[in-house]
């Protein structure tokens, strides 16, 4: 089953457990909030010692951790990244995630008009 995206102007807990459909799930869930050809917003949901290998996009990005604690490498350094904290990351720029508590992030992808992305 396709997940359902934010339509313009939907409001979002992006803290609940409430999923767009509106039907409570017994856990949290990462999950693309809005996919649209040029920004794609997503949910990251991770548990405690979760950690996503270094990679790197096509366009910027930035991270924002909305609760939890998670440990982010970028430009060759680690930050730790707690409530409210946020990261912006240029194009092409290599990272990696370490969740050190359960953590749920919003990361927000901006496409740059040549890429191509799939959800």
């Amino acid at each position: 089953m396709a997940l359902k995206h934010a339509a313009s102007g939907e409001v979002v807990n992006l803290l609940s457990a409430t999923l767009l459909s509106g039907a409570e799930s017994p856990d949290f869930i990462s999950q693309a909030i809005v996919s649209a050809p040029r920004i794609e917003v997503m949910r990251l949901v991770l548990q405690a010692g979760k950690v996503i290998p270094g990679h790197a996009v096509a366009g910027p990005l930035t991270l924002h951790c909305l609760q939890g604690c998670v440990a982010v490498q970028a430009q060759g350094t680690w930050h730790e990244m707690r409530d409210n904290d946020l990261m912006y990351l240029a194009e092409e720029a290599e990272h990696v995630l370490q969740a050190k508590t359960d953590s749920i992030m919003l990361v927000t992808l901006f496409r740059p008009s040549h890429a191509s992305f799939s959800t």
